[in-house]
C-alpha cells in the first residue's frame, strides 16, 4: 500500500470531496490518490476504452501493486449495421462474431476500424492485455435485450464506482462519468462521493455495492450480462507484455513521457512476417512456464535459433542480452539472424578474439547496469555476441557483473560444450532469464558437466522435439539409411586386438590399486585413442568411398572424414573419377569460403568437411551425406544426420551413407573383439537407422551381412537398443575394454 512519510495511506486519510466535477480536476484529486490506496475497484460504465487505464496510469499501477483486482461491467460500443444483425441474431451472443468485433471497438475507443490493429500494439493495451491475463482485471459485457414494446436500440449506461483498501474503508461514486479518457480529462463531467468512513454515507455505498453485485451476477431482470467472450479476450492476452517480477514495467505508465517512450519502443515490436511453428511457440510457452529458463533440445534443423531469438524478443527492449556460440563462423550466421528478429535498428557487440570490445563494453552495458526503465527504454535493443573462450574469461564476466539479473538474459547456443572444465565459469552469469540449445544437450562420459548444464538452466529436464517426431510432422524431411561395409585388414585387426589386451591389463592395474597412478589414466586414455583410430581410418575405407562413387547416389553430398590425412586419400578418389569437389576444414580458412560458396552455387558436387561442419552451420540445401569416419559420441553422428534434414522443393527425401566397419577376415565366429566392434558400429547404425523411411530394411541388410561372422552376430542387430541421448547412463558404447 502506498506511504506517506513512513505511514501507510488509505482512502479514509485522502482529503476527498462530496462531489467532482471537471474544472476540480476530478482524475489527479480524486481517480489516481484512491486507486493508489486501492486493493478491489468495481465499475460500471456505459462506455470504455482502455485509454482510461493509461491516463489514471499511476493510479492502476498501485492498484496493481497492492495485489488489487478491478471488476468491470460495460456495454459494447456497435455500429449501426452490427445493431441490425444483433436484431436478427437468436444464438448465444457471447459466441457472436459481430459481438466480437463490437466489443473490441469498444475497447479501442473511438478509433475506426481500419486503425484497430494499430491501436492493439500501444502501451495502454498490453497493460489491458496483461491485466486480464494476471486475473487483475475481469470485463462483463451489459446488453440490453431486444423488447417489441420499447425501443430495441437501448444502451447499458449506468456509471457507478465502489472502491475499497485493506482497512475496509469504501468509497463510491456516480454521476455522469464514463470509463474513457474523454470522460476522465475532456468532457463536461460530474459525479457525487460517498465515503464510508461518513456513518451517514455508508447505506448509501452499500445500495450501489448491491446493485453492482446484482448486475454482474446476472440477477438484473432488465439487464443480460455476459462474461467477456473467450475470443475477444485471447486477442487482448495475447498481447501481454512480459513482466518484471511478475509485474509489468510500470514506472512507464506513470507520466505522459514513460507512455510515449513505451509506445515508441513497442511500435518496433512487430512480427517480422515469419510465423511459429507449432513446436516452437510450444517451447517458447515452456520457457515462460519455467520461469524464462530452459533447454531447448530440439532436433538439429528444427529452428532452435529462431525460437530463441523470439523468445529473447519478449521485452528485449529492457534486457541486455548476451549470445554465446562456440564458433566465429557461427557467429557471423547468429549476427544474421539476429538482424532479422531484432530489428537492424539493434545494437550488437562482437566480444571475440578477431574484436577489440574492451573499450566499447561498459559505455554498452551500464545504462542496464544503473539505468532505470525511462532511460533502458530509450536505448536500441542491445546484444553482445560471445563464444565460450570470451565468455568464460574474467574480463568479459568483471564487464557484465553488477547488472540486475532483471535486466540480463542469455542465449547459450550448442550447450552442451559449456559445461566443460574449460568453459564452465560461463554459468557464473546471473541471467535472469536463460536459453540453452542443443540437439543433445547431455556431455557424454561427463556427468559433473552436465549435471552443472542442468542446474544452470533450472534443474528441470529439457523441452524436446526428436527427429523422429519433426520428421512426422514435417519439420524435417524424411530419410533412408544406407551402411557402407567395410572391412579392417588382417593387420588392423591384430593391432585392435593387441591395443584390447594391453587395456584389459591397464584396466587390471587400475582395479587392483587403492590410489592408482596419473600415469595409469593417461595410459589407458592414449590406448582407447589409438585403438579408436583404427577404425576411424582403416585403410580400406579410401577404396570403399570410391566404389560409392561409381554407384548411383544423389548430389551434392557432404563427406565427414577423419583428419586431413584422409580427405588427402578421398580426393585421390575424387580426382580419379573427375568429381567436382573442395574442402572445407578450420585449418585451411582460405579454402573454407570459396568451397561453401561453390558448394551453395552448385559448382561442386562433394564438400569434404572434418568436424567444422559438425556444430549449427547452416549449410546449403544438400540431400546426402556421407560418414566416412565417427567417433562412439551420438552427438556427433546426430548432428550429422541434420545436416542434411532441412526441407526444401529441391529434395524429396534426404540419403545418408554410413561407413560402417566389420572386423574382417582374421576374426573367428564368435571372437569377444570382433563382437565388440561390431555392438560400437551396431549402436551408432541403430540411433541412424531409427528414424529412417527404410528403417527395416537396413536393419535385415545388416543382419544377412554379418551372418558369416557367426548366428550370434546376426542376433545383435535385432537384439541392440538404439542409445537414448538424452540419457548418459545409456551411453555405454564408449571405446572400452
Amino acid at each position: 500500500m502506498a506511504e506517506s512519510n513512513g505511514q501507510s495511506l488509505t482512502l479514509a486519510s485522502l482529503n476527498l470531496e462530496r462531489s467532482y466535477r471537471t474544472g476540480s480536476d476530478p482524475l489527479n484529486n480524486f481517480y489516481i490518490p484512491c486507486l493508489s490506496v486501492a486493493t478491489k475497484y468495481d465499475r460500471a460504465a456505459g462506455f470504455f476504452d482502455s485509454k482510461s487505464l493509461a491516463i489514471a496510469g499511476r493510479g492502476v499501477a498501485g492498484l496493481i501493486q497492492n495485489g488489487g483486482q478491478m471488476r468491470l461491467l460495460t456495454s459494447p460500443r456497435f455500429s449501426d449495421d452490427d445493431l441490425e444483425a444483433l436484431r436478427a441474431y437468436t444464438g448465444d451472443i457471447s459466441d457472436s462474431d459481430i459481438f466480437e468485433a463490437a466489443l473490441q471497438r469498444g475497447v479501442g475507443g473511438n478509433s475506426p476500424p481500419e486503425d484497430i490493429e494499430k491501436y492493439l500494439q500501444t502501451d495502454r493495451f498490453r497493460c489491458l492485455a496483461w491485466l486480464l491475463d494476471e486475473g487483475k482485471l475481469e470485463i462483463r459485457v451489459a446488453y440490453m435485450p431486444d423488447d417489441k414494446e420499447r425501443d430495441p436500440f437501448r444502451l447499458y449506461h449506468e456509471k457507478l464506482g465502489i472502491i475499497g483498501d485493506d482497512d475496509g474503508n469504501r468509497v463510491a461514486f456516480s454521476g455522469s462519468l464514463n470509463e474513457t479518457q474523454a470522460g476522465w480529462t475532456k468532457n463536461y463531467e460530474s459525479f457525487d462521493v460517498f465515503r464510508s468512513w461518513m456513518s451517514s454515507e455508508d447505506v448509501r455505498i452499500q445500495d450501489k455495492q448491491d446493485a453492482f453485485d446484482r448486475l454482474w451476477n446476472n440477477d438484473d431482470p432488465e439487464v443480460d450480462v455476459y462474461p467477456l467472450p473467450d475470443a475477444v479476450k485471447q486477442s487482448v492476452t495475447e498481447r501481454s507484455p512480459e513482466t518484471v517480477d511478475g509485474l509489468p514495467a510500470l514506472n512507464l505508465f506513470l507520466t505522459e513521457e514513460g507512455r510515449q517512450q513505451l509506445t515508441a519502443a513497442t511500435s518496433n515490436d512487430e512480427d517480422d512476417g515469419k510465423d511459429l511453428w507449432p513446436h516452437q511457440q510450444e517451447a517458447i510457452d515452456w520457457w515462460k512456464a519455467h520461469n524464462y529458463h530452459g533447454l531447448f533440445a530440439m532436433a538439429t534443423g528444427t529452428g532452435k535459433t529462431y525460437t530463441a531469438l523470439r523468445a529473447a524478443r519478449l521485452e528485449a527492449d529492457t534486457r541486455l542480452t548476451i549470445i554465446v556460440v562456440p564458433t566465429k563462423v557461427l557467429v557471423d550466421q547468429w549476427l544474421e539472424d539476429l538482424s532479422d528478429v531484432f530489428g537492424p535498428d539493434t545494437a550488437v557487440l562482437e566480444c571475440t578474439g578477431r574484436e577489440e570490445w574492451r573499450s566499447s563494453i561498459l559505455g554498452i552495458v551500464d545504462p542496464y547496469r544503473i539505468g532505470d526503465v525511462s532511460e533502458i527504454v530509450k536505448e536500441d535493443r542491445t546484444v553482445l555476441i560471445t563464444t565460450p573462450h570470451t565468455a568464460s574469461t574474467d574480463a568479459f564476466r568483471r564487464a557484465i557483473a553488477h547488472t540486475p539479473p532483471q535486466r540480463l538474459q542469455i542465449i547459450i547456443d550448442e550447450v552442451h560444450g559449456i559445461g566443460s572444465a574449460q568453459f564452465r565459469k560461463t554459468l557464473e552469469i546471473d541471467a535472469g532469464r536463460r536459453i540453452g540449445l542443443s540437439a543433445t544437450p547431455n556431455r557424454q562420459w561427463d556427468e559433473e558437466g552436465t549435471r552443472a548444464i542442468y542446474e544452470y538452466f533450472g534443474g528441470h529436464e529439457p523441452f524436446r522435439l526428436s527427429t523422429q517426431e519433426a520428421i512426422e510432422n514435417g519439420y524435417l524431411a524424411e530419410y533412408e539409411y544406407h551402411p557402407l561395409l567395410c572391412e579392417l585388414s588382417a593387420e588392423e585387426f591384430d593391432e585392435y586386438l593387441a591395443y584390447t589386451n594391453e587395456l584389459g591389463a591397464v584396466e587390471a592395474q587400475l582395479k587392483a590399486s587403492e590410489s592408482p597412478s596419473d600415469h595409469l589414466y593417461r595410459r589407458r586414455k592414449q590406448l582407447l585413442r589409438e585403438r579408436a583410430r583404427i577404425k576411424k581410418r582403416a585403410v580400406q575405407k579410401p577404396a570403399r568411398f570410391g566404389q560409392f562413387l561409381d554407384s548411383e547416389h544423389p548430389t551434392p553430398a557432404i563427406v565427414f572424414c577423419e583428419d586431413n590425412e584422409q580427405i588427402d586419400e578421398l580426393e585421390d578418389e575424387l580426382k580419379q573419377r573427375n568429381k567436382r569437389y573442395g574442402v572445407y576444414v578450420s585449418d585451411r580458412e582460405d579454402e573454407q569460403a570459396n568451397a561453401f560458396h561453390k558448394f551453395e552455387t552448385g559448382a561442386i558436387e562433394y564438400l569434404l568437411a572434418i568436424k567444422c561442419l559438425d556444430e549449427g552451420v547452416d549449410v546449403p540445401d544438400c540431400p546426402t551425406a556421407v560418414i566416412i569416419s565417427s567417433s562412439t559420441n551420438t552427438r556427433e553422428f546426430i548432428q550429422r544426420r541434420g545436416r542434411v534434414l532441412r526441407t526444401s522443393d529441391s529434395k524429396d527425401h534426404a540419403v545418408i551413407y554410413d561407413m560402417f566397419v566389420l572386423p574382417g577376415i582374421n576374426a573367428q565366429p564368435g571372437d569377444h573383439t570382433a563382437q565388440k566392434i561390431i555392438t560400437q558400429e551396431l549402436r551408432r547404425a541403430k540411433l541412424l537407422m531409427d528414424a529412417a523411411r527404410n528403417s527395416d530394411e537396413a536393419e535385415v541388410q545388416l543382419a544377412e551381412e554379418l551372418e558369416s561372422y557367426g548366428k550370434g552376430f546376426k542376433t545383435l542387430v535385432y537384439a541392440i537398443e538404439p542409445p537414448d541421448p538424452f540419457d548418459p547412463e545409456k551411453l555405454d558404447f564408449a571405446e572400452t575394454t
